[in-house]
């Protein structure tokens, strides 16, 4: 009796294995395939001296980003757009990555994270992924009072960290 499963779930493939006499199957995640690298999620953590924000890539090479402040609040989308991102802060960073995509290439999501979500770090106070277009996307960090920050990729795996200190 032979037996094979295969499932899918939010596009991350699943490979199964075949076992022979078996009612069990083994399963080994797939990474999503996308035209450049996928963004998969973001995770958050705060530390003594800084909180870290980590935006976790598949593979491929590190896309390249951008980085502004301001103090106006984010909004969704373009900046012309009227509803405004429901995090606070006394200023925001905005980090566009490039090129790199949400969606694989059956159109499946890849992003797994909330769009937006608060904190009650003593920096970080919030984060939201505001813009995504084709191979552009856009993360808005509210910050509290802070005096500097580092963006810079680690890999293996790939992911790009943004360091706010207190």
């Amino acid at each position: 009796m032979r037996k094979t499963a295969i499932a899918t779930a939010a596009g991350v493939a699943t490979l199964a294995a075949t076992l022979f006499g078996s009612t069990s199957a083994v399963a080994v995640a797939a990474s999503p395939t996308c035209a450049h690298t996928c963004i998969l999620s973001v995770r958050t953590a705060t530390h003594d001296a800084y909180d870290r924000l980590v935006i976790d890539l598949g593979q491929g090479a590190v896309p390249g980003w951008t980085v502004s402040e301001q103090t106006t609040p984010l909004y969704w989308g373009e900046e012309s757009s009227q509803t405004q991102v429901p995090i606070k802060g006394d200023s925001y960073l905005k980090v566009t990555l490039m090129p790199a995509e949400t969606f694989d290439g059956n159109y499946q999501p890849t992003y797994t994270s909330p769009r937006s979500e608060s904190f009650t770090y003593p920096s970080l106070k919030g984060q939201a992924l505001v813009y995504s277009f084709e191979d552009s996307n856009t993360f808005g960090l509210a910050l509290g009072q802070h005096s500097t920050y580092k963006v810079f990729k680690l890999t293996a795996p790939n992911r790009v960290v943004i360091d706010v200190y207190h």
